[in-house]
């Protein structure tokens, strides 16, 4: 058994469109690396975040409790207020 080389595993792999609404919170998301330290809590709240914009999720805050990042330093309204915070600022809410 043979393994490919890198170079050919990442050709067919291609990043988000910069304007796409996931990937917006997705990039949002990872600026609280302060307060939620571990990778995939944060990409968990990302998921639910978008099902929030989905309209999947009554509230950014209940989004927020759904994910349950454990490893956030900030209580989970608090952390809601920012999120809501860093939305409004790029436009997304």
């Amino acid at each position: 058994m043979t393994t490919k080389p890198q170079d050919s595993l990442s050709e067919g792999i291609k990043t988000a469109d910069e304007d796409i609404l996931i990937k917006k919170i997705y990039d949002t998301v990872d600026e609280f690396k302060e307060f939620i330290p571990v990778d995939n809590d944060r990409n968990r709240l990302s998921f639910t975040l978008n099902l929030f914009f989905s309209k999947e999720i009554d509230t950014l805050e209940n989004a927020v409790i759904q994910a349950q990042p454990r490893s956030s330093i900030i209580m989970y309204s608090e952390l809601a207020g920012k999120l809501n915070g860093k939305f409004k600022e790029k436009g997304l809410l």
